[in-house]
């Protein structure tokens, strides 16, 4: 599976509610290259913990079980699978965990490439103290379903963004790569909304937020509404420089909208404000620094602020 291949398919997970992983095929460690944070909270094992190591570690079994039944209705590759049950950070036993369906991804010459997994039944403590199982269409509550995306804009959320910004920046750090990333602000948001009243601001957030999507140029690139009227565009494999004429870009796709602002201070149209913040991720640092240092930058005068960390 080649890297944007892989890169859609983790953001593709991240925004299911159903915990799942991807588990890299291609050498016998079976390493994990991206889990959910449906499955981490389920589990109690973060991202970081998981990213990069192997299998075995967070498994009950070397493989999972086939019956003789079974042996003459799967295939050879399909016999082979991962141990299908994930221990919890407090398991009490082999049987404790998560059980878990594998999927075989295939490159286009035909080879095992990847293992997708999804939960199959998980564990719930009942009143007396043991774990009962709940089927698949049961899990909603307990893991706490989300669509994980703004409800004005269809952008990810925080919380999701937050989510891929962990991911992202440990995959950075693996293959030492830079990532950067934009924070807009939209200009005098606040006064917008006393003159034109809520709907109108919902509205134009929408065109906002279609501007900034139609100013990324790669599906890998990742966008989110991070506040009332801040959005966040998240670039892996770019320098601060290359950044800037994301920034640059989306600030001209904000104005060519033409939404009229009559307490707009350097126009009367709505504009927008950008900060711009790269570094070359070391994962043992935290990624929530990069998105402060460009909301710093930011937070200060001006229509453009950027930085660029070692």
């Amino acid at each position: 599976m080649r890297k944007n291949e892989l890169q859609i398919s983790a953001q593709i997970l991240d925004l299911s509610p159903v915990g799942g992983l991807l588990l890299d095929a291609r050498k016998p460690e079976l390493r994990v290259v991206c889990v959910n944070q449906a499955l981490v909270e389920l589990t109690g094992f973060s991202a970081a913990e998981m990213i990069g190591q192997p299998w075995r570690r967070f498994s009950a079994g070397d493989c999972a079980p086939v019956s003789e039944t079974e042996q003459g209705t799967l295939s050879s590759v399909e016999q082979k699978a991962p141990a299908s049950r994930m221990l919890s950070r407090h398991h009490q036993g082999a049987n404790d965990g998560v059980q878990l369906k594998f999927t075989p991804l295939y490159d286009c010459k035909g080879q095992l490439n990847v293992w997708y997994a999804v939960i199959a039944e998980v564990p719930a403590v009942g009143a007396n103290g043991l774990y009962a199982t709940l089927r698949l269409g049961e899990q909603s509550a307990l893991t706490r379903k989300r669509a994980g995306r703004d409800t004005v804009t269809g952008l990810l959320d925080r919380e999701s963004f937050l989510t891929a910004l962990r991911r992202e920046w440990l995959q950075s750090a693996l293959e030492q790569q830079e990532l950067s990333m934009v924070i807009i602000r939209v200009d005098c948001f606040s006064d917008y909304l006393d003159v034109f009243g809520e709907h109108a601001g919902d509205a134009c957030l929408r065109k906002i937020a279609h501007a900034l999507n139609g100013s990324l140029r790669r599906s890998t690139d990742i966008s989110a509404r991070i506040d009332d009227d801040s959005f966040v565009a998240l670039l892996a494999d770019t320098n601060a420089l290359s950044a800037e004429l994301v920034g640059n870009r989306i600030s001209e796709s904000v104005r060519r909208l033409g939404v009229h602002h009559p307490r707009a201070r350097l126009t009367r149209f709505v504009a927008v404000s950008y900060g711009i913040a790269g570094a070359l991720p070391d994962w043992q640092e935290s990624p929530e620094l990069l998105l402060d240092e460009a909301q710093s930058k930011l937070a200060g005068s001006g229509r453009r602020h950027s930085a660029l960390s070692a």
